[in-house]
């Protein structure tokens, strides 16, 4: 009779357990349920907003970045090279440009101006028209630009050039004359008649500076050389 009387109340016991135990599995299962939550909205809710490391080599790109050429696509070609000028230049030689050009030399005395010519040249497949100055002894500074009107110096009257554009070319410290005053030009003030290079002419020999004037065809590319033995100072006009 005691086991009898005594069973029931043990068996009771242990339903409460096994509820206890349902119930504390569904609040994990509940739980769990609420974590996986936001997986809908891309899987970013409950999370910190921050984007993942990247490991880097200090002052190296990543190898991702550095295996992809500059200006191109991920995985696309390289950019294609600019197209080179018409004008191509020697290395070693100056660029063309219609950009102003000015150098100066410090000289012990004047440089004397005795021959100024002009011809057409065909080098490397290139056409253009060349000015050559000689002198006496060494080549002076130089200005070289384009210029709205060639003008002499001191009257600053427009000095007439045919062409479409026009260059300034001033050399100093230089003289075309002598002591006496007599012209040291071996060869005529003016001529032209080239492709490119209209008409030149001497514009103005004045206190240590000589001028030129350039007539050109058009606004083209030039460049200028110094070359010796003799002193000659170049300028090639693109024909």
């Amino acid at each position: 009779m005691n086991r009898l009387t005594q069973s029931p109340p043990a068996r009771r016991g242990m339903g409460r357990r096994r509820v206890g135990t349902l119930a504390l599995a569904a609040g994990v299962l509940a739980l769990g349920l609420a974590g996986c939550g936001g997986a809908d909205d891309g899987g970013t809710a409950g999370r910190t907003a921050s984007a993942p490391p990247v490991t880097t080599t200090a002052g190296t790109p990543s190898a991702s970045v550095a295996a992809r050429p500059t200006g191109s696509p991920r995985g696309g070609p390289a950019p294609t090279p600019a197209t080179p000028s018409r004008l191509p230049t020697t290395p070693g030689e100056p660029a063309w440009s219609s950009e102003p050009r000015r150098v100066e030399h410090a000289l012990p005395g004047t440089a004397t101006v005795v021959a100024v010519r002009g011809a057409h040249n065909l080098a490397g497949g290139l056409e253009f028209d060349r000015l050559v100055i000689e002198f006496r002894d060494r080549v002076p500074g130089y200005d070289v630009r384009y210029v709205a009107d060639v003008r002499s110096p001191g009257e600053g009257a427009v000095v007439p050039l045919r062409g479409q554009a026009f260059l300034e070319l001033v050399l100093f410290p230089a003289a075309a004359h002598d002591d006496a005053g007599t012209s040291t030009l071996t060869t005529p003030r003016t001529g032209g008649g080239l492709p490119a290079l209209v008409q030149y002419r001497l514009t103005g020999d004045y206190e240590g500076y000589v001028h030129f004037g350039l007539g050109v065809d058009d606004r083209v590319g030039f460049r200028v050389l110094e070359l010796s033995d003799p002193a000659r100072l170049v300028i090639d006009l693109a024909a």
